[in-house]
């Protein structure tokens, strides 16, 4: 797969979600139109899943797929719009508007440059220190392949094959889009050719192409695949690597350092696209940027109001989270073994915050999750955490913490990071979708940043809500700290790509204002580059369920039911915002007339 997929896998699940009112779950099709709209988005479904990389193949990274993908698209536009809405069912509505978001999302960035997919998260650049068959490819690869036996074995050496053309399609791509005039800008590709050689020159048994394939073969009496597949990566897999570093290495002369997509070519409607598909709301770069700004002088007086009660009253309040970063209490040793102690650490908060789900849920699904740490290979580029969703059953999910420094992973920072990432976020998103047997496949394909990235940010507030941080003061610092790190965020996505911010002007306002340590602000800063909209997603989806809540609250008074709320946000299905406020709708409507 691509990309970090939350969804992979959600096909033929045990328990079915009981939700009332649901508008997607366990309903019966209705009308005739509601038949066929139905069966179309389902044959979709099928063919968005069957376009994306499969358990014996890479996808394709041509430009001539994407060419294709482009027409394909527009095929199934004009399909859904032989559909005559107005004979829908209300809940038949919400799949047909949600496709018609998706499908319109894809027109767009597809007649675009750089790289999208069916995440609707498109990067100007098919390659970066964020994106690429490098950068995704290998966890797939080698730490997802099933390795039971000499037939597994040969599929995964076959996927090192498969993984020289994509990088070489996107190489291809790379100088397609140059001859376009989109050029990365240089810091984007100082770190990228950076990134891409530290793979290309790791020995075989920490290399991630091989090292935990061979690990999990020699587990299964397969003793000879690292030979083999050293092999394949010398002769085959390098070399390409080395002329995707060409390839970005030879357009160094023609880069500058202006950080927003406003200086490529039509960057102001780009922008305004990845805005868009990313939030999935209507908000102009210019009004988002004034709310963000909103957002952060309100999270910055509650904090302001906890660091005094713990005594902090000297400096900024950054200043004084940043101080809580190097405070002994919360540091573990800059080893091996002191990152072990973070990993230990995290492992048992995440079993803390499983015990206080039946406060925030009805339904708890639980599904196996470990906490793991970033490969070295992509430390220096990759984001402070990420979840990555198993589609193997005999193999958890992950929860990976980027442990470069140990400094940005103080103690009191942690457990927002795994209720974020994992439980209730990402991991228990995937898992209730898993879960829910009656949600369509076309509902259970679609992915939605704001959906997805809000409910993690909201799932940081419920948390805290449920009692995570009841005692534990700093972790609740920490846990307001993670909400103005994501407002903050929308302050300088909008600034740099609207605003016209520099890189040095981005992260001096993020390190001022986040408590973030400069090291990792200009990662931050760095990828808000590469996905212009992406970071805004946040925010806005979980200011979206939040406003839902509170709204459905004063529309059924005492009948209002959090945990029943939360269960329908999840068993709903990814929905674009507007979208899933028709759905919240229908839900108080149902509970209204029972």
């Amino acid at each position: 797969m691509r990309r970090r997929d939350l969804l992979t896998g959600a096909a033929a699940l045990g328990a079915t979600l009981s939700l009332t009112g649901c508008a997607s779950a366990g309903r019966a099709v209705g009308t005739s139109a509601d038949v066929r709209l139905a069966a179309m988005l389902e044959r979709h479904a099928q063919a968005l899943r069957d376009e994306e990389s499969g358990p014996d193949r890479l996808g394709d990274y041509s430009l001539a797929a994407r060419a294709r993908a482009r027409q394909t698209n527009a095929a199934r536009l004009a399909e859904l719009n032989g559909v005559d809405r107005s004979a829908l069912s209300p809940a038949a509505a919400l799949d047909y508007d949600t496709a018609r978001f998706v499908y319109g999302a894809m027109d767009d960035q597809y007649g675009r440059y750089g790289f999208s997919d069916i995440n609707l998260r498109p990067s100007p650049y098919v390659v970066s220190q964020m994106n690429g068959a490098y950068y995704w490819l290998p966890d797939g690869i080698a730490g997802r392949s099933p390795l039971a036996n000499e037939a597994d074995a040969e599929r995964y050496l076959d996927k090192l094959r498969q993984l020289v053309v994509a990088l070489d399609q996107e190489t291809e791509q790379i100088a397609h889009d140059a001859g376009l005039g989109v050029v990365p800008p240089a810091f984007i590709l100082a770190k990228t050719v950076a990134q891409i050689a530290t793979l290309r020159d790791m020995p075989a048994a920490s290399n991630p192409l091989i090292g935990p394939a061979v690990a999990r073969a020699r587990a299964a009496g397969l003793n000879d695949l690292e030979s083999r597949a050293a092999a394949i990566f010398a002769a085959q897999v390098a070399p390409a690597l080395t002329r995707q570093m060409a390839a970005l290495d030879a357009l160094r002369p023609r880069a500058d350092d202006r950080a927003g997509v406003w200086a490529k070519p039509d960057g102001e409607a780009y922008y305004a696209s990845g805005l868009h598909s990313n939030t999935t709301a209507g908000y102009a770069p210019a009004e988002l940027h004034r709310l963000g700004l909103t957002w952060v002088a309100e999270l910055t007086a509650e904090i302001d109001r906890l660091l005094r009660a713990q005594g902090l009253t000297e400096g900024s309040v950054a200043a004084r989270m940043s101080a809580l970063d190097r405070d002994p209490r919360f540091l573990k040793a800059d080893s091996d073994a002191g990152r072990r102690e973070i990993i230990d650490y995290a492992t048992a908060r995440l079993a803390r915050i499983r015990n206080l789900l039946p406060r925030g849920f009805a339904f708890v699904p639980d599904l196996p999750v470990e906490v793991r740490r970033v490969s070295p290979a992509i430390e220096k580029g990759a984001p402070g955490g990420f979840y990555s969703a198993s589609s193997d059953p005999a193999q958890p999910s992950v929860i990976y913490i980027n442990l470069r420094s140990v400094e940005e992973n103080a103690l009191w920072r942690i457990p927002t990071l795994l209720h974020h990432e994992g439980i209730p976020g990402h991991h228990f998103q995937a898992s209730v979708l898993k879960e829910a047997g009656k949600l369509s496949l076309f509902r259970r394909t679609v992915r939605f940043s704001a959906w997805t990235e809000g409910w993690a940010l909201y799932a940081e507030q419920l948390a805290a809500e449920i009692g995570a941080y009841d005692d534990d003061p700093t972790g609740r610092i920490g846990y307001l700290q993670g909400q103005l790190f994501r407002a903050c965020r929308v302050v300088v996505d909008t600034g740099i790509h609207h605003a016209r911010w520099t890189r040095e002007q981005a992260i001096d306002w993020m390190v001022a204002n986040a408590g973030e340590n400069r090291d990792a602000a200009e990662r931050d800063i760095d990828r808000y580059c590469v996905y212009p909209g992406q970071a805004c997603s946040f925010m806005v989806g979980k200011q979206q369920i939040v406003d839902l809540r509170e709204k459905a609250r004063a529309d059924l008074g005492s009948r209002f039911d959090s945990r029943a709320y939360n269960d329908m946000v999840l068993a709903s299905g990814p929905l674009p915002m507007e979208v899933l406020g028709a759905a919240v709708d229908q839900w108080t409507t149902s509970l209204q007339g029972a």
